[in-house]
C-alpha cells in the first residue's frame, strides 16, 4: 500500500475525530440545559448550526470504507460487522439498561421508554450503530449492481419517503421527545443518512482518486461552497429536507480540504487520535455523561451552569480517552467495543 493509505488518511481521522468530539459537546450541553439555567447562549446555537455536519460526516466517512470491506469476501465482511458494529451495539445497550436500572432502584427515577423493546429498536444515540449495520448489509447486495445504483436507489427512497411523509403523515418525519423537542423518527434517520453512507461508498471505490480530486479542487469552488453552506445554515430549513441534505453534502468539501492542510494536521494530533478511536468515544460517552451529570446535579445543584458544563464535558472526554487507551492494551476492555481478543501485536501483524 502507498504511504497515504498506510497513514490512514490523516484528514479522515481529523474530520471523524472532530465530529465525534462535537457529538460529546452536544450531549454534554443538552444534559446541562435540562438541569441548569444560565448556560452560554452561543453553545446551543453552535450545536444547532453544526447539526448538518456531525452525523452526516460520520456516515459519509463510514461509507468510504465499504469498498475495502467488500474486498475481504462475504465471510470476513459479515463477521467484521457482527464483531465491530453489532457487538458494541448489544454491549452498550446492556450498559445503558444496567445504569438506568440502578438509577431506578437507588433514586426511584423511571426507566426511559426509549430503552424498549431492548435491542429491537436502538436506545437513544445507538441509532448510529443500528443504521450503520443496516447500511453495510444493504451495501453488500446493492454494490453488486454498482455503487451508482446504490446511491440512486437510496436517493429515490429518501425523496419518496420525505415527500410522502410531509404531505400524508408529518409525524413520520419528526416527533416530540420526552422533553418536548422535535426529533427525527428512526425511519427518517435510516433513509436520510443512507444517502451519505452510499455516496461515501461510491467515492470510496477510488479513495485515492477522490482524495486527490479534493486536493486539486479550485479554491474558488471551495469558497463558493463555504458561502452556500454559511447562507444555508442561517436559513430556517426543515431538518432532513432535500435542501438540508444538499447543504450537508456541500459542507463536506471545504471541511475535507481544511483537514488536508499540513499545518492543520500538525496542530490537531489529538483530534486525529480521537478519529482513530471514534468507536470508543462514541459508544462510551453517553453512559459516562449520564453518570457524571447525575453526580454533579446532586453535588452541585445550584452551581454555575457553564462551570458544570465544563466539568461534565471535560470528565466525559477524559474518561473516553482513557478507555480508548486501555482498549488498545487490554483485551478485557477492548471487548466492550469490539469482539476482538487478539493482542495489539497480533492485530498489527494480521494487518501487515
Amino acid at each position: 500500500m502507498g504511504q497515504t493509505t498506510a497513514s490512514r488518511y490523516r484528514w479522515i481521522d481529523l474530520v471523524r475525530g472532530t465530529a465525534v468530539v462535537l457529538v460529546i459537546v452536544l450531549h454534554s450541553q443538552y444534559g446541562i440545559s435540562i438541569r441548569y439555567e444560565g448556560l452560554w447562549s452561543w453553545l446551543p446555537l453552535m450545536s444547532e448550526y453544526l447539526a448538518p455536519f456531525r452525523m452526516p460526516v460520520l456516515m459519509f466517512l463510514s461509507g468510504l470504507m465499504v469498498a475495502r470491506s467488500l474486498q475481504k469476501g462475504p465471510r470476513r465482511f459479515f463477521g467484521g460487522k457482527l464483531k465491530n458494529i453489532a457487538h458494541p451495539y448489544v454491549v452498550w445497550t446492556l450498559v445503558a439498561f444496567v445504569l438506568y436500572s440502578l438509577r431506578w432502584v437507588l433514586m426511584n427515577e423511571p426507566m426511559p421508554d426509549e430503552l424498549f423493546p431492548l435491542f429491537i429498536l436502538p436506545y437513544n444515540y445507538l441509532w448510529f450503530l443500528y443504521c450503520l449495520f443496516i447500511y453495510y448489509i444493504a451495501a453488500f447486495f446493492l454494490f453488486k449492481l454498482s455503487a451508482k445504483w446504490a446511491v440512486a436507489l437510496t436517493l429515490i427512497c429518501y425523496v419518496g419517503y420525505y415527500y410522502l411523509a410531509q404531505h400524508l403523515a408529518p409525524d413520520w418525519l419528526m416527533v416530540p421527545d420526552d422533553d418536548g423537542r422535535m426529533v427525527p423518527t428512526l425511519p427518517t434517520k435510516i433513509v436520510f443518512y443512507a444517502v451519505f453512507f452510499m455516496l461515501g461508498g461510491w467515492f470510496g471505490e477510488n479513495l485515492n482518486g477522490f482524495a486527490e480530486g479534493l486536493a486539486r479542487l479550485n479554491p474558488a469552488i471551495v469558497w463558493l461552497l463555504v458561502a452556500i453552506c454559511a447562507t444555508g445554515y442561517l436559513m430556517p430549513l426543515h431538518p432532513f429536507s432535500p435542501v438540508y441534505l444538499l447543504i450537508s453534502l456541500a459542507s463536506l468539501v471545504p471541511l475535507a480540504r481544511l483537514a488536508m492542510l499540513g499545518w492543520v494536521q500538525r496542530c490537531t494530533m489529538l483530534l486525529q487520535w480521537c478519529g482513530r478511536q471514534s468507536i470508543v468515544l462514541f459508544v462510551a460517552h453517553m453512559p459516562i455523561i449520564l453518570v457524571v451529570i447525575t453526580v454533579l446535579s446532586k453535588a452541585m445543584p445550584a452551581s454555575n451552569a457553564n462551570l458544570v458544563f465544563g466539568l461534565l464535558f471535560g470528565t466525559a472526554f477524559i474518561c473516553c480517552c482513557v478507555l480508548a487507551w486501555m482498549a488498545q492494551r487490554w483485551p478485557a476492555v477492548r471487548f466492550l467495543f469490539a469482539y476482538n481478543l487478539k493482542s495489539r501485536q497480533e492485530r498489527l501483524e494480521s494487518r501487515a
